[in-house]
């Protein structure tokens, strides 16, 4: 069980903290939940969640595996996914989410940022799947190191490209 204000990586949202524990103000529920609130959300954004449904978050990343994965970044070899079926690049990236491992995140970030590279060297632009899936990888490995690192997530987006395009021209 989690603790009042512990921070959580919750589903493909994002970044969330446990706000309370109790009952939900929601009629013919019962059962303790976490009451969940955006943290990097203008919208006041608050997600109930069941104690006993855990599989859908995890703890965040320390500082110290945050900056290691920073450097393992511009390493990793990602291994770009071919297919003109939408539906089969969906699947592909939703498989790679479905893991909510970090490296698995990034891996999914660096293959489409290499697609979207190819891409436009044959003057075409990413489709939206691409796109769609790209942003949400850019939110929650942005917002979790924005945390790990103390820092704001645009930060951590404009060094995980710099790490990208670094690794690109060399």
């Amino acid at each position: 069980m989690y603790e009042v204000g512990a921070l959580v990586l919750y589903d493909k949202r994002g970044v969330y903290k446990i706000d309370s524990v109790g009952l939900p103000p929601v009629r013919g529920t019962t059962g303790d939940y976490y009451k969940l609130c955006a943290v990097f959300s203008n919208s006041n954004e608050i997600i109930y969640a069941p104690v006993d449904m855990t599989s859908s978050m995890r703890p965040l990343i320390s500082g110290g595996e945050a900056a290691h994965y920073l450097e393992l970044f511009s390493q990793l070899e990602p291994h770009v996914f071919l297919s003109g079926k939408t539906m089969e690049l969906a699947a592909h990236y939703q498989g790679m989410l479905a893991s909510r491992k970090v490296e698995d995140c990034l891996l999914l970030i660096k293959e489409i940022h290499v697609r979207q590279r190819e891409m436009a060297q044959q003057k075409k632009q990413l489709g939206q799947v691409d796109i769609r899936y790209l942003k949400l990888a850019e939110k929650l490995i942005c917002e979790e190191f924005a945390v790990a690192l103390n820092t704001a997530p645009d930060l951590i987006r404009e060094r995980l490209y710099a790490a990208a395009e670094c690794k690109a021209s060399a």
